[in-house]
């Protein structure tokens, strides 16, 4: 196998019999660590070195059109840490001296012999060698120290929650050497995390940066930075952030957080979401009721949220629910499905009288309502899954704000919110096309026309749902009552007179007419063609 050489050399002269005849002597001494190429024209070698980045450049000092010095200075601008070695005539050597001590690392005269020439190589190769053994040594360095920060950053912040830093003279000398120290000033919201069975270190990690990107991408305009880490049983994040309604929203993320972590790892994953960000200070006490409080709710449970109950000045629960709202959100989260189906279907006057009753439910709500926050990002995700699907967003854009609707935040009440889903559906439906009932129809004939173009294809219900942009589920129900039959009925017989029709009027063999037909298997074609027709594909060809 060819072995990749270390480094590489341009050598540019305009006579060629130079420019060869140098190449030519420095792989005969220096081919085992340098790959060489040559050329006879400055313009040329700056394409080649754009491409090859070489270590080493030896050029001619004058050359038409443009000088060596010149060529030089323009590959710097390239590649800052390149080596060039200047060649030039004697009756011009005065003319160059000045101008080489400052952008070359040597020069050598084209009338010395090659002893000298190969001797000032030699000076180049150690001049690498060095550099290189450099770098590497500096490399490693920054390795271990980048592979141990994570370390120290863990060790300094379990001092936090054990309590041991108790000054402010304590807390500078702890964050001192560390790359991304605690915030001082700012408040430290805190979330915890603890999975029933026990996960090997590796996935431990995987949790911790999961949680942390996750929450950066969603609310990354919120948290100024988050600090993670294992401590005791728990996993801890602390979220720099002055949004004081930042505990609301994280609820909602976790819920997909546990669902994504239940999937990749197969462990369930209970969270604690502390009420209010606290001090550095106070990070220990609020460690230990946080977490006393998530055993105590979640102690029989593989996984659950526990959110921290905070007393406002007033003294009211920042999260009194209203009376028999909380029995309301599951039949709400069964709507929410059944309006997807309506939406995508067509139906704009059913899917609206069920939209009016959330929204009305959703109007009465308190401003703190979780489960509020929970409904109006369940209305949330089918509405922009819709806008995506139909490619509605840009020309929404010049209609209606859709930032509001990923943030909710933004409005004062709910009721707010329940009018702002008025409006954008109000958007929705002007730039869509909505026939009522009646949509099933061209639904119908859409599918239909999809089926018998791709016979030959993947017409599974989701492929064909995709395809054709609607609920797969909502798909097959209209389908079957404007046909009479199933989607996959409707396929296997589309299929089945494709392949007598082949059968009897081609030359194609059996399995030739399975694949056209969208059978990978000649031997359940076979099945099912004997099941539809009473005779097997060669019996009915030899029949005719």
């Amino acid at each position: 196998m060819k072995k990749d050489k270390k480094y590489t050399m341009l050598i540019v002269d305009d006579e060629p019999i130079i420019s060869d005849g140098i190449k030519d002597l420095f792989e005969e001494s220096f081919g085992d660590i340098f790959s060489i190429c040559n050329c006879y024209h400055p313009k040329r070698a700056l394409e080649i070195f754009k491409y090859r980045l070489p270590d080493v450049v030896v050029s001619d000092v004058r050359m038409p059109k443009m000088t060596g010095i010149e060529m030089a200075e323009k590959m710097r601008r390239v590649k800052q840490d390149i080596h060039v070695l200047f060649l030039s005539g004697y009756d011009e050597f005065d003319y160059v001296y000045s101008a080489i001590k400052q952008d070359a690392d040597d020069y050598i005269l084209k009338t010395e012999g090659d002893d000298i020439i190969l001797a000032a190589m030699k000076k180049m190769v150690d001049l690498l060698e060095s550099e290189n053994l450099f770098r590497e040594e500096f490399e490693s360095a920054r390795s271990r120290i980048s592979y141990m920060a994570p370390a120290f950053k863990e060790k300094a912040l379990g001092q936090l929650l054990d309590g041991d830093i108790g000054s402010e003279e304590a807390w500078k000398e702890l964050m001192a050497d560390l790359e991304n120290p605690v915030s001082m000033e700012g408040h430290l919201l805190m979330l915890l995390g603890a999975v029933k069975n026990k996960v090997d270190p590796e996935t431990q990690k995987r949790i911790l940066t999961a949680m942390e990107q996750t929450l950066m991408r969603v609310y990354g305009n919120k948290i100024a930075c988050i600090h993670k880490m294992i401590y005791r049983q728990s996993f801890v994040w602390l979220l720099e952030t002055e949004e004081g309604e930042l505990p609301e929203l994280l609820q909602v993320t976790l819920l997909d957080v546990q669902k994504m972590l239940e999937e990749e790892l197969d462990t369930g994953i209970a969270f604690g979401i502390a009420g209010k960000g606290v001090k550095w200070n106070e990070l220990a006490q609020k460690h230990s009721s946080l977490w006393t409080e998530m055993l105590r709710q979640t102690v029989d449970k593989e996984s659950g949220i526990v959110m921290e109950r905070v007393e406002d000045e007033a003294g009211i629960s920042f999260n009194g629910e209203e009376t028999g709202f909380e029995e309301m959100v599951v039949p709400v989260a069964e709507k929410i499905h059944v309006m997807e189906e309506f939406l995508s279907g067509g139906d704009r006057e059913a899917f609206m009288e069920e939209m009016e009753k959330i929204l009305s439910l959703l109007s009465g709500a308190k401003r703190h309502s979780m489960y509020a926050l929970e409904i109006y990002y369940s209305i949330a995700n089918m509405l922009i899954a819709f806008i995506n699907r139909r490619n509605l967003r840009a020309r929404l854009a010049s209609k209606i704000r859709l930032m509001e609707l990923f943030d909710p935040g933004s409005f004062v009440t709910w009721e707010q919110a329940a009018d702002y889903i008025r409006a954008l559906m109000a958007a929705v439906f002007e730039l869509s096309i909505f026939s009522g009932q009646s949509a099933g129809g061209g639904i119908t004939e859409r599918t239909k026309s999809y089926i018998l173009s791709h016979l030959g294809e993947d017409l599974s219900l989701t492929a064909i749902g995709q395809e054709i942009g609607f609920n797969p589920i909502y798909l097959s129900r209209v389908f079957k009552q404007a046909e009479g039959i199933g989607i996959r009925e409707y396929v296997e017989n589309c299929r089945m007179d494709m392949a007598k029709r082949l059968i009897l009027h081609s030359r194609m063999k059996i399995y030739e007419i399975a694949e056209r037909c969208g059978y990978s298997n000649t031997a359940y074609f076979i099945k099912i063609f004997k099941a539809h027709f009473g005779f097997s594909p060669q019996e009915t060809r030899n029949k005719e």
